[in-house]
């Protein structure tokens, strides 16, 4: 369901991380972020 705020546009949908990308295209997210996947796990210090 979208939201009728005056002068406001929203334009991108984002959620979704490395593991859960695939639920958050299918529910309509334009935006994700999926950065474990493409470098891997981070470095501890």
């Amino acid at each position: 369901t979208a939201l009728n705020i005056p002068n406001v546009e929203m334009r991108y949908l984002s959620m979704g991380m490395s593991d859960s990308y695939k639920i958050a295209i299918e529910e309509g997210a334009n935006l994700i972020r999926i950065g474990t996947k493409i470098f891997g796990p981070r470095q501890k210090r």
